[in-house]
């Protein structure tokens, strides 16, 4: 919750992760799992729906890309899943030759700083730690500001499930 509350209150306006054309750098996919490596445990979990289980006839894969994505992203007000609205043609997630328009968004990676020091009238943040931020139940606006806190030399890891293919 502590961390949802850091991206929440860094943000002073709701942002639309809408970003063409994408960085030329592109690295390996880094993960695909499909929903027979789901365990019997997680088949009979809580209704409550977890980032770790795999419904039945869906799959997931994970890509690890440079800002800008090259990839829209919205969020079903009723439901509140975050799926894949749009993809640039150029863009580092069509480069994959994974992601689709209506995967839904698992869980995304995000930064945090640890500490900050003032040097005269420069703040600077110190301890940097890559977190894996669940998508699943998270507002819109805290899943944006989790890839936006990404300096733009790191790579955002994005991990995405497909169902009915």
């Amino acid at each position: 919750m502590a961390l949802q509350s850091r991206f929440q209150s860094s943000l002073s306006r709701p942002l639309t992760v809408r970003q063409c054309p994408v960085h030329p750098q592109l690295r390996h996919v880094v993960a695909v799992r499909s929903s027979s490596q789901q365990t019997q445990a997680a088949a009979t979990s809580s209704s409550q729906p977890d980032a770790n289980d795999i419904p039945p006839g869906c799959s997931r894969y994970s890509i690890s890309i440079k800002k800008p994505l090259g990839l829209v992203l919205e969020q079903n007000k009723s439901s509140g899943i975050i799926t894949v609205a749009e993809i640039s043609p150029e863009g580092g997630a069509a480069r994959t030759g994974l992601v689709a328009v209506g995967d839904q968004l698992i869980a995304t990676s995000g930064v945090t700083y640890s500490t900050e020091e003032e040097y005269g009238e420069v703040k600077v943040k110190k301890g940097q730690k890559v977190v894996r931020v669940n998508a699943i139940g998270q507002s819109f606006k805290t899943v944006s500001a989790a890839i936006g806190s990404h300096p733009g030399h790191m790579e955002v890891t994005l991990e995405f499930q497909r169902c009915g293919q």
